[in-house]
Parts: structure tokens; sequence; C-alpha cells
């Protein structure tokens, strides 16, 4: 984890990746604040809070067993140029759980693919999430997909420094966890400093 985030502070630090007024961040994707603050680095999470968003992808897949079947662009920017890259995603994403996530069937899930532009490429970040009124309520683990595409389309995956044996990672794989939310468990800390995170609700089409 200490080298992936000293490469992500590296990118970052460009004034190429720097915030511009008035353009889209994560707090304006569904879901992307509290998906993201569990599963990026902190610091690097800060950053995004204040990152333009370049381009906007979205999959709709549904759930059987720990994989999507009938993955389907359901929101796409950038003229489509990231669409294949966001399916790729969706069709390669393992899900892990707790035991209640294996009574799921046919619950639909999004693979978000977030792209930003930096120094010398682009960076790509990809996080998925429950779609149902209440998949905000669900705890979102793991370490988010991450890529930069240099000039040359030669695309440099940013893995984690440390992998548990069951989690699989590749140029265009990844796996998430997720928990169901249960009484027993305290709610997760909802606030940064004095901001409050708020739930967003998912408006895609269907």
């Amino acid at each position: 984890m200490r080298r992936l985030l000293v490469l992500l502070l590296l990118i970052v630090a460009h004034p190429a990746f720097a915030f511009v007024q008035g353009q889209r961040s994560i707090s304006d994707i569904p879901t992307a604040r509290e998906t993201l603050l569990r599963t990026v680095n902190p610091k690097f999470y800060k950053t995004l809070l204040i990152s333009p968003v370049e381009g906007w992808i979205a999959v709709r897949g549904q759930l059987n067993g720990t994989r999507l079947v009938n993955p389907r662009v359901v929101h796409s920017e950038m003229n489509g140029e990231y669409d294949s890259l966001a399916l790729d995603l969706a069709n390669n994403l393992h899900l892990e759980g707790n035991s209640n996530f294996g009574s799921l069937t046919n619950r639909n899930v999004l693979v978000h693919l977030l792209i930003y532009e930096i120094a010398d490429g682009r960076l790509a970040v990809s996080f998925a999430n429950f779609e149902d009124a209440g998949g905000s309520q669900w705890r979102y683990y793991g370490a988010a997909w991450m890529s930069v595409e240099k000039a040359n389309h030669l695309w440099i995956t940013i893995n984690p420094y440390n992998l548990s044996r069951s989690e699989a990672r590749g140029p265009r794989t990844y796996t998430f966890g997720v928990e169901a939310p249960t009484p027993a468990r305290a709610p997760l800390p909802r606030a940064i400093g004095n901001k409050e995170l708020p739930g967003t609700p998912q408006t895609l089409p269907r």
C-alpha cells in the first residue's frame, strides 16, 4: 500500500490534476464519495474530492454468485471511448461478501469507471455498488481498480501492495468486498471534518 500511495501522490501532485472551479467531482457521481471513502487511500481520497472528473461510464449487471451477468453500458461519456474498458471490468469483476451475501439473487450491480486527466495521460478509477434503494447501506471494502493510460494507449495498472489469497487482480480485473449492514454493528462514521457525507440516490435509467 505504501508504494501505491507514493505513486498516486506523484500523479496527483502535478498541476494537470489540480481542481478546476465549477467542474464535476466525485461528489456529483452517485455513491462515489461513500464507496471510495473505504476503497482508496485516505490521502488520495482527499485529492479525489476536489479533482475534476473528465468522464464517467457506468455498467449495470445482475449478480450471479460472485460474478455479473448481462452487463450493459447505461451511462456513457467521452464519445464511448472507454465503454469497452468499463464492460471488461464488469465482466471480470469478482464480488466477495459475508454470510448474508450468498442469499442475494438477481440483484443489480453498477460498475463505475471515472476518468481523470493527468500529467502525461489519463487516470482511470473503477468501483462497484448495489443499485437498489438499500445499496448505500452496504459496506464496500477492498481496493478500487486504478490504471494509468499513457499517450501511446499503454495501460499501467496500479495494484495494491498487499493482496489477499482470494483477491483476483489484473489489468482489467479486480475484487470488491461487500458486507451487509447489521443492527449489531455501529453505524460507520459519515463525516470528514465538519462535512457530512450525504447518501446519494441512484438516478441511472433502467
